[in-house]
């Protein structure tokens, strides 16, 4: 999909429904701790969970975007 910048914007980007998470206000517990919740780190985590570990996914944003910071 192409916006007016010219930049590539996944077409699940503009179109998924993204649930706000809650802001971590206690100590977790999990066997691995995954920075990062676009697609890296959702695939690492995704793998992870699939190969038996729990897992916690820290991020500063919404899951999956990647917002421009000035």
């Amino acid at each position: 999909m192409q916006n007016d910048s010219g930049k590539s914007i996944s077409i699940w980007i503009t179109t998924a429904e993204v649930p706000e998470q809650p802001v971590l206000i206690e100590n977790t517990y999990a066997d691995v701790c995954v920075v990062g919740a676009r697609i890296a780190g959702m695939s690492t985590a995704y793998m992870l969970t699939r190969a038996g570990k729990s897992v916690v996914v820290l991020d500063d944003g919404p899951i999956g975007v990647n917002l421009i910071r000035t």
